[in-house]
Formats: C-alpha cells, sequence, structure tokens
C-alpha cells in the first residue's frame, strides 16, 4: 500500500519556552508542515510513502530533503528551485500547550506548482492521495489543478482523502468554503471538525446521514473534536468514540497525527472503529511531545499505548 501526499515545506522555529513570542531568544529548528507530518507520521507507522513538495535550493530545502529521506519517505518528486526561499515558521507555545504560527511564505515555492510538475504521477500506483486544506489554501488560485488531481486520482481508485485544516490566517471563510466546497465531489473520506463542517455548510448533527453522503458524494465523515469524542459517519454505520486522557504540552501536529494513524489502519484493513480509536491514539500521543512532528509514534509505541489503556479500562 502506497499514500501520496502533497504540500509545502516548512523550517518551523519552536520556541524554547511557553509564552509570547517576543519573551523568547531562543528556538529550535525542526522542520514542518501539514502534509509533511502526515508523510511522517504514516512513515513511521509502516505505510510506503511518497511526498511531493517543492523548496528552495538552499540549505534549508536540503536539510528538509535530508530529514525525510531519514524518515524512509520517497523524496524524488522534492524539488529545489533555485531562486527562491524555503518557507519558514515560528511556533508560540501557550501554558495550556495550544498554540499559534506565524508564517513566512508569501513567496512559497510551491505556489509556483504546474500541471505539467504533477503530469507524470502515476496515481495507478498509489492506494491513498490525501490533501490537507493548506496546501489548497496555497493554490486556492489554482484550485483547477487540484481538481485535476483527485479526479485523476479516483478515476485509477485511488482512495482520496481530505483534510479541510482551515486555518483562517491563510485565507477567509468565504473563499475556503467556496474552494473547498469544488473538492468535495472528488473526496472519498473528509477528515474535518464541527467549526469546519459549518463553514463547509455541511449540516450537523447527522440526522439524515445517508442523504447527506449521497449529497456530498461521500463514504466516510470523520469529525474530529479535540478533547470530545470523534464522530463517524458512513452508509454502513454512525458512532462516537471517546478520546484517550493525555496531558498535552503541545497540540499542533494531532489533527495530522489522527490523519496518519487513519491511513494506516484503513491501509491494514481495520474495522471504522478500530480505525477511529488507532487514529484517536496517534493524535494524542502526538501532544505529548514538543514539535511538529517530533512526537508522531511508532506502530510499535501505539500498540503500546492501546494495549496499557485498555489495561487501564478494565
Amino acid at each position: 500500500m502506497r499514500l501520496f501526499t502533497i504540500g509545502d515545506s516548512m523550517i518551523a522555529m519552536n520556541p524554547s519556552n511557553k509564552g509570547p513570542l517576543k519573551f523568547n531568544h531562543t528556538f529550535q529548528r525542526t522542520i514542518g508542515g501539514a502534509e509533511l507530518n502526515v508523510a511522517i507520521g504514516a512513515s513511521r507507522l509502516g505505510l510506503e510513502t511518497t511526498f511531493y513538495s517543492k523548496v528552495g535550493k538552499d540549505e534549508f530545502g536540503q536539510h528538509i530533503i535530508n530529514n525525510l529521506r531519514g524518515e524512509g519517505i520517497d523524496t524524488e518528486h522534492i524539488e529545489q528551485v533555485p531562486g527562491k526561499n524555503t518557507s519558514v515558521y515560528f511556533k508560540q507555545i501557550n501554558a495550556d500547550g495550544s498554540g499559534a504560527s506565524f508564517y513566512y511564505r508569501d513567496n512559497a515555492p510551491i505556489k509556483d506548482l504546474t500541471e505539467e510538475d504533477v503530469a507524470h504521477i502515476n496515481f495507478d500506483d498509489i492506494d491513498y492521495f490525501h490533501v490537507s486544506g493548506v496546501f489548497v489554501a496555497l493554490l486556492h488560485h489554482k484550485i483547477e489543478l487540484i481538481q485535476s488531481m483527485m479526479k485523476k486520482a479516483q478515476k485509477a481508485n485511488t482512495t482520496v482523502t481530505l483534510d479541510p485544516n482551515i486555518r483562517l490566517k491563510t485565507w477567509s471563510k468565504k473563499t475556503a468554503s467556496e474552494s473547498l466546497g469544488t473538492l468535495l465531489p472528488y473526496t472519498d473520506i473528509l477528515l474535518t471538525s464541527d467549526e469546519e463542517l459549518e463553514i463547509l455548510k455541511i449540516a450537523t448533527p447527522f440526522e439524515n446521514v445517508e442523504d447527506l453522503l449521497k449529497e456530498q458524494d461521500l463514504q466516510e465523515i470523520i469529525v474530529k473534536g479535540g478533547h470530545l469524542p470523534t464522530q463517524f459517519v458512513s452508509n454502513e454505520e454512525q458512532f462516537e468514540t471517546e478520546v484517550f486522557p493525555v496531558s498535552p504540552i503541545d497540540t499542533v501536529g494531532a489533527g495530522d497525527g489522527f490523519s496518519s494513524g487513519y491511513l494506516f489502519a484503513l491501509s491494514k484493513g481495520y474495522t471504522a472503529k478500530e480505525r477511529v480509536r488507532f487514529a484517536n491514539a496517534v493524535g494524542g500521543m502526538v501532544t505529548e511531545v514538543i514539535g511538529d512532528n517530533e512526537g508522531l509514534p511508532y506502530l510499535e509505541q501505539v500498540e503500546s499505548f492501546l494495549s496499557g489503556k485498555e489495561l487501564i479500562n478494565r
């Protein structure tokens, strides 16, 4: 099974201390980006992963490529672009573990993506194509290009997953709703939140599931609730699953962890309840480590986590 995802790659600057950035003087350089995080998470769990991106032809760009290769990710489709700078962002971590991000990527290399760049991608060799709203926000002016990729994926019987991942720092609610709405017809599985469903104008609570899925042409909708139960909806079943109690110190990347966990569980043929439970575990574990992807676990760590929780539940 192979996962393919595409998006911006960034250098992430993590503060040494919690609190406002103006009071932080030292930072640790790591790497980040929503799609990059999903790629790392899936690869660590054991899913073959290809990541497409564009970075600057600079030291930061090479640093990202080297790190991803070290994670076992196929980096053949990461292009270093002369004259462009690799995207950078600074993270603020608040006392409760929540965070704020400050981006420096107005001229992100990925914004120059063209149809020719992705024409060679063979979706016949790809089982899952994961799309994040962060990538869509950066390229909403080229929405037809993203639609074309998703259409090709579906034509090749590749399962397409979409995480709206709406960040209002990058675009307005109106633009997000309009752009992401055009992608729903080419989406099989929607990984989202209540707030995002409201922006996408998808009604909740789910009262008429069959009509809802038919209207949106979706196979599954998974609604992440943070510390609240995760909701699952398909034509076959509808349920809620409690999240695991954790002690979060950095919540950035939790949603990406959930996506990577869900995709891995899907590739292994887990039942819907098993998939959600596994993804909840991965998402929770991410929050207990500082960094966007540093806390993404390996399979044996998730299995140990789940085993421990089972013992506690007894």
